[in-house]
């Protein structure tokens, strides 16, 4: 398979000069490649630096076909979907042309397959009958995201790169995605914490700051590797920490000896026993051994050191995550939250219909449907942030936490540990570092302002918030995996495995709806584009 792209020991760093990657050397081809790392690893830098956005440190990317670049996000909500799609320009020199006012110009570069490719490739992404006209600002997220897609396959070129491309999809955008990975016919780089989409990849590159390595397969294949790879560089680490302990040891027991011999030396000259000529020349030689021993012992001590400094580096670094999920004492017969016959509108829109539910204590519930069909807003109405236009909705007096995938009621302009003092003020500010700590915001990160944060860090904050403090009866979670890196993912699909409290939850991460081991999925079925 021939190269379509290559990077030759590449060096990236961030703005401060931390490094991200050193001596990154692979090439591309027609394969899916996915891109894995914690957050703040280079994922998405590494894609710019090889799409051509920015330039390495040391290095060079040779391309030799065309590069395409999307963003998770999508196109900013200015302008129409033919500008999102990137076509304005092309389907008014159609017009023109259609109208008799078109001139040689328009001739010569006019496409006329282009409205037919435009229709196929917004229906493939779920968009059909989607206005060109339509200002993009009145799309949700998700159709921004589906509308970048369609302008990827419009694009077509030779290696798509593409950043967290399921991130603000449902699950029929997320299919429309893997449809896509499959049809492709050049060359895909994919960053994603996705596992879905992760299982339908050729090849994942793992970024370990600023080390890298890469595992063939898919994301079954690629935690099998890294996780036997992990268990022997433990185990290597293990042993030669084993043997660096003994080998000080026996330099400490060695290097005692000899200080024993000199004392005894020393006790000789004093009673006068022995000829001080003899006697010097015990000294030089014992002086000379003692000094050759001590080089021999040094040596072997700084070799051991450095081999354990080695096998430390070799050694697993990603976030230290020790989450503890305690929930409120509620009997599993009793009622934590119900929804009878509740309706809610916006304006004149009704979304939500006559909808009835109950959660009773320790169940887990998941609500599905796609993009706007209201789960979220049934998260707002079960906490009490919304008034049902009909129904009632009843409520446990226990504590009902709730986290968004944005953190919302977390103070920008607050620190850390203020934000969370000020969310919940039975919080004591030990309490509150502890409750950090487990999300690896440990220090000056919980010091940070919250303004501050990364996307993780703040997702990471906010479940620390949630899961800290007085043990909550029951948990909303509203996409809470979005920004989290995969490691931290499964960190919290362990912490809610082990809660005991009830869960009501929004995602479009099946892998994490299977893992919390869900009583039921209730679906909402509206869809509103």
């Amino acid at each position: 398979m021939s190269a379509l792209l290559s990077a030759n020991s590449l060096t990236l760093r961030t703005p401060d000069h931390h490094v991200l990657l050193e001596d990154f050397t692979l090439s591309f081809g027609c394969e899916v490649t996915g891109v894995v790392g914690p957050n703040g690893a280079g994922k998405s830098t590494l894609l710019k630096a090889l799409a051509g956005a920015l330039t390495p440190v040391g290095g060079q990317v040779v391309r030799h076909g065309r590069i395409g670049w999307m963003e998770q996000s999508g196109p900013d909500a200015t302008g129409d979907v033919a500008s999102g799609l990137g076509v304005s320009e092309a389907l008014a020199r159609l017009s023109r042309i259609l109208a008799g006012e078109g001139g040689e110009a328009d001739f010569d570069h006019a496409d006329w397959t282009l409205e037919a490719r435009v229709e196929a490739s917004l229906e493939q992404m779920g968009l059909s009958g989607l206005a060109l006209t339509a200002p993009l600002s009145s799309l949700s997220g998700g159709q921004r995201a589906r509308l970048a897609l369609a302008r990827a396959m419009l694009d077509a070129p030779d290696i798509l790169m593409m950043d967290e491309p399921t991130n603000n999809l449902d699950a029929e955008g997320r299919d429309a995605v893997h449809q896509m990975m499959a049809d492709w016919p050049g060359g895909l780089v994919i960053v994603s914490h996705d596992r879905a989409l992760l299982e339908r990849v050729d090849r994942i590159i793992a970024l370990e700051g600023p080390g890298w390595s890469v595992f063939g397969g898919g994301w079954t294949e690629y935690v099998t590797q890294r996780d036997a790879a992990r268990a022997r560089a433990e185990a290597e680490h293990d042993r030669l920490e084993a043997d660096a302990r003994q080998i000080k040891r026996a330099a400490k027991e060695a290097q005692a000896r000899l200080e024993r011999r000199a004392q005894s030396g020393k006790r000789q000259r004093a009673d006068g026993s022995n000829a001080k000529v003899l006697l010097d020349a015990m000294k030089a030689r014992s002086e000379s051994t003692a000094a050759r021993l001590a080089g021999v012992r040094d040596k072997r001590v700084s070799d051991a050191e450095a081999k354990l400094e080695a096998a430390s580096d070799q050694r697993h670094r990603g976030p230290r995550l020790n989450i503890r999920a305690q929930g409120a004492d509620s009997p599993s017969g009793r009622t934590v939250l119900a929804f009878d016959a509740v309706s809610f509108s916006y304006g004149e829109t009704a979304l939500i219909d006559r909808l009835s539910f109950a959660i009773t204590g320790g169940m887990r519930l998941a609500l599905s449907g796609p993009n706007g069909a209201g789960k979220t807003t049934v998260l707002k109405l079960a906490q009490g942030l919304l008034t049902p236009r009909s129904g009632e909705i009843r409520r446990t007096t226990g504590r009902i936490a709730r986290l968004d995938q944005t953190v919302s009621d977390l103070d920008p302009d607050l620190t850390v540990v203020e934000a969370l003092r000020v969310r919940d003020p039975n919080l004591t500010i030990n309490a509150a570092y502890a409750a950090l700590a487990q999300f690896d915001l440990r220090n000056a990160q919980a010091e940070k302002r919250v303004g501050v944060l990364s996307g993780g860090e703040r997702l990471r904050a906010g479940l620390a918030g949630v899961l800290g403090g007085e043990p909550p009866e029951l948990i909303l979670l509203d996409e809470p995996t979005n920004h989290l890196d995969i490691e931290a993912v499964e960190a919290l699909e362990e912490a809610l495995v082990a809660f005991d409290g009830a869960l009501l939850a929004v995602s479009h991460d099946q892998a994490f709806l299977d893992a919390i081991s869900l009583d039921q999925t209730l679906s909402l079925d509206r869809a509103r584009f």
